[in-house]
């Protein structure tokens, strides 16, 4: 596969306090406590998940969770692999690409990805453009400026990888297992949340 890969691993911090100017977009989602599958540990289970989009055109991802992300966390079964926590963007609601970084040939309805990935080894940032697929290329991986503080999760995807994006779309904050390697059909989720971006 065609990868733009973690050549250059960014870590920025991205401080929630820091305001937004006026002309920012917000889209906010909260989720139940403890509603985490496979008895999954507080850094899994999703509270709350944020997107704004500043002047600029680029988003702001924010996800806060019911527990303190380990410097080096385990890896809860099912997963043996990796661990994302991650934003999905569905910016057309008619299009479903298959492939990365799910099994080739598995639909999914996002067009779009931004996961902070754990190996076992180290965190990576990582943007995922799946909308390659939808014309039998290869997806598009790009490494993307995070931060993890405490029980936030912080991401920045700019303007230049995601494009023109629609002003009204759905998103969601979720986390997710890998029982195989990215880009099988391993993956499985944990905890996720849905809303509309719509401001």
């Amino acid at each position: 596969m065609r990868i733009k890969k973690f050549l250059a691993l960014a870590t920025v911090a991205v401080s929630s306090a820091v305001a937004q100017p006026v002309s920012a977009q917000t889209s906010t989602v909260s989720d139940a406590v403890g509603d985490a599958r496979f008895n999954a540990p507080a850094f899994q289970d999703i509270v709350m998940g944020q997107i704004t989009k500043t002047a600029s055109g680029d988003f702001a991802l924010l996800m806060g969770l019911a527990g303190t992300v380990p410097a080096a966390p385990p890896m809860p079964p099912p997963a043996n692999a990796a661990i994302f926590w991650g934003w999905s963007f569905d910016l057309d609601p008619a299009s479903y690409p298959a492939g990365y970084p799910g099994a080739p040939g598995l639909a999914l309805p996002a067009e779009f990805l931004v996961v902070v990935s754990w190996d076992g080894i180290s965190f990576e940032g990582i943007a995922i453009d799946r909308r390659p697929l939808l014309t039998e290329e290869e997806a598009i991986l790009t490494p993307v400026p995070f931060s993890i503080n405490g029980t936030i999760v912080e991401a920045v995807l700019a303007s230049s990888l995601i494009g023109n994006a629609p002003p009204s779309f759905s998103w969601g904050p979720r986390t997710v297992d890998w029982a195989g390697p990215v880009g099988s059909g391993g993956f499985i989720p944990v905890d996720f949340a849905e809303t509309v971006f719509n401001p």
